[in-house]
């Protein structure tokens, strides 16, 4: 019955994203934000990598509605500022087709079919974070779905299930921990700030993220104050910007514990 609420519904307000739990147990609140969360850091970084709109962070997804029976949330997205995006008809499209080769990816190990996509971390991470609530409830499902759409689109609307749920969350905890950095020297990497102190010779608080080790701030040393001075010598704000550095990533626990820098070769605006 909810969902026959939602159909006729759907074409009042323009397209819009169309998440269905249905749940043969109570959904922790928990796990329900974390795959909201998760669903919406996964549509902000299509929107990036699919070159939709230049302003990091600008496009995000807002609830608009939610349904009582099956958990139905529906989402549109906002925008800070003007944007390239023009037909959310083709966009919200082309990312649940996007979300659903992720999914097959992690289901099946078939690998994607639209030319350019590479399977990240970051897909990892979020895909296992969308369908905890499904993995978690042997009689749970999850639909997404493409609503109000009045364009000549193709959407490709998919369910996830609770075994397929778990599936996809084995494969991406293997892919992740296939992805573990070792201790060691790394060379030509992009790092940026989390936050630095002013002082050159400084050698305390400073913390930095270099994505192909870790989404999250490591502390940082710089072998020396000439490597550190290349980056707080500038006129340009550091926190605006990306290096190109060298050095050594230190773990423990196989997750990185401290970036030793020991050569800065290049700064680049961050976009």
């Amino acid at each position: 019955m909810a969902r026959d609420a939602v159909a006729r519904k759907s074409g009042t307000d323009g397209p819009q994203l169309e998440l269905i739990y249905e749940y043969a147990k109570p959904v922790e609140l928990a796990d329900l934000g974390e795959s909201f969360l998760a669903f919406g850091r996964q549509y902000e970084d299509y929107i990036w990598e699919d070159g939709r709109d230049q302003i990091v962070g600008n496009v995000r997804l807002c609830i608009t509605s939610l349904e009582q029976g099956s958990i139905i949330v529906r989402l549109k997205e906002i925008l800070d500022q003007a944007s390239f995006i023009i037909d959310a008809s083709d966009v919200f499209a082309g990312f649940v087709g996007n979300l659903k080769e992720v999914v097959d990816y992690f289901r099946t190990q078939s690998p994607p079919t639209t030319p350019g996509h590479a399977i990240t971390d970051a897909d990892a991470r979020n895909i296992a974070k969308i369908v905890e609530p499904v993995a978690k409830d042997g009689g749970a499902t999850l639909s997404v779905n493409v609503v109000g759409n009045s364009a000549p689109v193709t959407v490709n609307n998919f369910v996830i299930t609770h075994e397929q749920a778990n599936a996809v969350q084995n494969n991406a905890r293997r892919f992740l921990s296939a992805q573990i950095p070792e201790s060691g020297p790394f060379y030509n990497e992009v790092m940026y700030l989390d936050q630095m102190r002013g002082d050159a010779t400084s050698k305390v608080g400073d913390r930095g993220i270099i994505e192909k080790y870790s989404m999250r701030p490591v502390k940082l040393h710089f072998m020396s104050p000439e490597v550190k001075e290349a980056i707080v010598g500038k006129p340009e704000n550091p926190f605006r910007m990306a290096y190109v550095v060298d050095g050594q990533v230190s773990t423990v626990k196989g997750k990185p514990a401290l970036y030793k820098i020991t050569a800065v070769h290049d700064a680049l605006e961050r976009p």
